[in-house]
């Protein structure tokens, strides 16, 4: 797969326009990439002056002065099977810009502007909450930061992975459950129904963010968006999460958005990457090139943070 790019970002920040495109494919594989699966379209999002209730700053007299824009005209594609990573800095917008993918801002503080359609239908920001869950249940996982928050703890964890596959195969009874086990063994949780079924905050942190993925598998999503999902993990724990991820990723013909601090670990998981900063997307290429010449200054600062922890062996990211 090649990426291309509609425009420069380093000569026109006001249109960022990306797009993730087809390359040279198989004509059998094209035909399975040739599903839309995300598209944004001169996306961005408005905080709304709580006190005026409307998206624009206002001077001491009252006059509008701009509006206030937390990120902007974000244009990209994804096509199946295509594996994206957005880094950046700490509060430069990234869990924004998954938040505005799902829909899941408070419509009384935020406003959303743009497109921002699934499978080339559903725009989760202007539907019915009842039908915005009902598309998210269906046809995207998402697996966020900490795991403990993901599940429901007074639901042992193999009856919430049965309520998950009973929702999206409509099969029920031992068949469920033993597809249910089934994945909880293939990702290291074992097959003893007892312990499997013991309350999440029984389970380590490891074993938590395990059955989280175990979760987010088993409908398998048209679209999987991991948010930092190691963040809240010691280092072992944050290694076997990337495993169980490549795995996944190569195993299930994943469409995949991994939001990470580490262009390492982008690099380990992805095809390419976004760069994020200041409400801005200020790089998008293959992780390839990025890694040989990062096109924003943005980027060449993470790729250069990155590599010096890997010299001073505080990190292996990059291996």
């Amino acid at each position: 797969m090649t990426i291309g790019r509609t425009r420069n970002i380093a000569n026109d920040r006001d249109n960022v326009d990306f797009r993730i495109k087809l390359g040279e494919l198989e004509k059998d594989d094209k035909v399975l990439m040739d599903e839309k699966i995300l598209s944004l379209k001169n996306f961005g999002i408005i905080y709304r002056n709580k006190s005026e209730g409307k998206g624009f700053r206002r001077s001491a007299k009252g006059e509008e002065l701009s509006k206030d824009y937390k990120l902007s005209n974000v244009n990209f594609e994804l096509y199946r099977g295509n594996k994206l990573g957005i880094t950046g800095s700490s509060g430069g917008g990234k869990s924004l810009l998954i938040k505005g993918i799902l829909g899941s801002l408070p419509k009384e503080s935020w406003e959303i502007v743009g497109e921002s359609k699934i499978l080339g239908e559903y725009d989760l920001n202007r539907m019915k909450e009842a039908d915005r869950r009902e598309v998210l249940k269906k046809y995207i996982s998402y697996i966020p930061q900490d795991s403990i928050n993901a599940l429901n703890p007074y639901v042992g964890v193999l009856d919430q992975v049965c309520r998950e596959i009973e929702f999206t195969k409509s099969i029920k009874g031992s068949e469920c459950e033993g597809l249910a086990i089934e994945w909880l063994e293939k990702l290291g949780l074992g097959k003893d129904r007892a312990k499997l079924n013991l309350l999440p905050q029984e389970f380590s942190g490891g074993m938590r963010q395990r059955a989280v993925f175990v979760m987010a598998m088993v409908k398998n999503p048209k679209l999987l968006i991991a948010d930092e999902p190691s963040s809240a993990l010691d280092v072992i724990n944050q290694l076997n999460t990337l495993e169980i991820l490549q795995t996944l990723a190569e195993n299930h013909d994943l469409t995949m958005i991994y939001v990470s601090h580490s262009p390492g670990m982008i690099k380990k998981l992805c095809d390419d990457i976004a760069i994020v900063s200041k409400g801005e997307l200020v790089e998008f290429q293959s992780v390839e090139k990025f890694f040989e010449s990062p096109k924003s200054d943005e980027g060449l600062r993470l790729l250069n943070a990155s590599k010096e922890l890997v010299s001073r062996g505080e990190y292996k990211g990059n291996d």
